[in-house]
């Protein structure tokens, strides 16, 4: 497992305490985190009680920041009063500087095949409950975090200023991980990257307008292959083309 250490600003974690009625919540925040009301934007829309078998991984890149969160870890020990496992869902937030590493090890997450991504996995609900036992030490805060590490670059390019989404199958979300690796964040500007399971086509809208561009992954139903959430949604696919095509025969009629 090729890691690479990076120096974090913050992080949260949520999770669910032993205790009845403590529910799921973000019971944890250390650092300056100025990207964390979005990505719990991110986080209620689209990647909470959400089910599909998918990754659940998201990304936001604006300014002078970078938010990584990922989702579906396991404690390894804790169980809640029901004797149910727990499920945490960790956030990072970096300088900008590090959105090469972040979004790199987003192409490791995303492609990994189960049995490959356990380790990853593991690790990081390792890193959870960590910072779940420094809960009542708010001094302490972790100072780095690895990520893994993905050695090709340049796999293809990109266009910028576009809002994706794509249903999560094998060969998009291949088509997306080359897509990250090769984003250049130019310094201003929103995007974000997401990958959930069964989420609707009206969440994913809802994410797409709040960015300037977007990439998301989906298990819905409602998006076949792929739509571009800047056009307008007849002016995508099979009734774009025909309508486009039947606009220039009409201009050249009359």
């Amino acid at each position: 497992m090729v890691i690479k250490p990076i120096v974090l600003i913050g992080a949260a974690l949520h999770t669910r305490k032993f205790e009845p009625g403590q529910d799921y919540d973000w019971y944890i925040k250390k650092g300056e985190l100025q990207l964390f009301d979005k990505m719990e934007e991110i986080h209620r829309v689209m990647l909470r009680d959400v089910g599909g078998e998918a990754p659940r991984l998201a990304v936001i890149v604006e300014e002078q920041r970078v938010g990584f969160l990922i989702g579906e870890l396991p404690c390894p020990r804790r169980k809640d009063h029901a004797k149910r496992v727990i499920h945490n869902t960790l956030y990072f937030e970096f300088e900008t500087k590090y959105y090469p590493s972040v979004l790199h090890a987003v192409v490791i997450l995303l492609l990994r095949p189960q049995n490959y991504y356990k380790p990853y996995k593991q690790y990081f609900s390792n890193y959870a409950e960590r910072l779940f036992s420094y809960s009542e030490m708010p001094e302490v805060i972790l100072k780095t975090v690895k990520l893994p590490s993905a050695n090709q670059t340049n796999l293809i390019k990109s266009n910028q200023g576009e809002k994706w989404v794509l249903f999560s199958n094998a060969k998009n979300r291949y088509r997306c991980a080359r897509q990250l690796v090769d984003f250049v964040y130019r310094d201003e500007g929103y995007f974000c990257f997401v990958s959930t399971g069964r989420v609707n086509l009206e969440k994913c809208q809802k994410i797409a307008e709040q960015s300037d561009e977007c990439i998301l992954l989906t298990l819905s139903s409602e998006v076949e292959t792929e739509i571009n959430l800047k056009k307008e949604p007849n002016e995508s696919g099979i009734y774009g083309f025909l309508k486009n095509h039947y606009k220039i025969l009409f201009q050249k009629r009359y």
